[in-house]
């Protein structure tokens, strides 16, 4: 694995979901390092298993650092919608390759997704203003916390495909961050009430037709 990240993806995307006040960031953090919560939180998740790491996999992709931990593989398998109003009738399932890395403030993902698609994202725990680029942060009531759950994804893609995956891209991942915080959310809201909720994933809800990449 090598120690500095000298690829220039195609696209450089910056997504951001403020964590509330109440919610504490490490609990977030622990959430991610998981991994499952991770996968689950993407609306168009079928299933997934773990699978076995090459080394080829890993050792040339400036993603993967001698300083993270928990490398792990796994192939993930979308719901991808094919013909609109159909629900599951119009949908097909494909599987997409992912290897996963955690360091000290989140985890690497690499996603080999439809159509020659390379995801590389960061999902960093982050204090607010730490990441400068990418969107202002929309704050509603109970967000007024200090920190953020941040995506910083760089995409290899076809130029006849860049603006499709450009448009869709922010909207499908920051509902996966924001599914990210709530699923943590639910579960210290529960806590404090003396209840447990089980797997701090958000309930699924209906997703916008996005582009499906972990």
């Amino acid at each position: 694995m090598t120690a500095t990240n000298t690829h220039t993806p195609t696209l450089s995307v910056i997504t951001r979901v403020p964590i509330p006040a109440r919610v504490d960031p490490k609990a977030v953090l622990a959430s991610l390092h998981a991994y499952e919560p991770l996968i689950k939180a993407n609306p168009y998740v079928a299933h997934f298993e773990q699978r076995h790491l090459d080394v080829s996999e890993v050792v040339d992709d400036p993603l993967f650092l001698e300083s993270g931990t928990k490398l792990q593989a796994f192939i993930v398998v979308d719901r991808v919608p094919v013909i609109p109003g159909l629900g599951a009738w119009g949908t097909k399932e494909v599987g997409i390759p992912c290897v996963m890395q955690s360091f000290d403030h989140g985890v690497r993902v690499r996603a080999n997704a439809q159509a020659g698609v390379v995801v590389r994202s960061s999902y960093e725990v982050r204090r607010r203003g730490e990441v400068q680029d990418g969107p202002d942060l929309l704050l509603g009531p109970g967000d007024e916390g200090e920190w953020e759950l941040v995506e910083i994804a760089g995409i290899d893609c076809n130029f006849f495909v860049k603006h499709f995956v450009r448009s869709r891209f922010s909207s499908a991942h920051q509902e996966i961050l924001q599914r990210v915080v709530d699923g943590v959310a639910r579960k210290t809201d529960a806590a404090a009430a003396g209840v447990n909720t089980g797997p701090a994933v958000a309930d699924a809800g209906t997703p916008a037709e996005a582009l499906p990449v972990v």
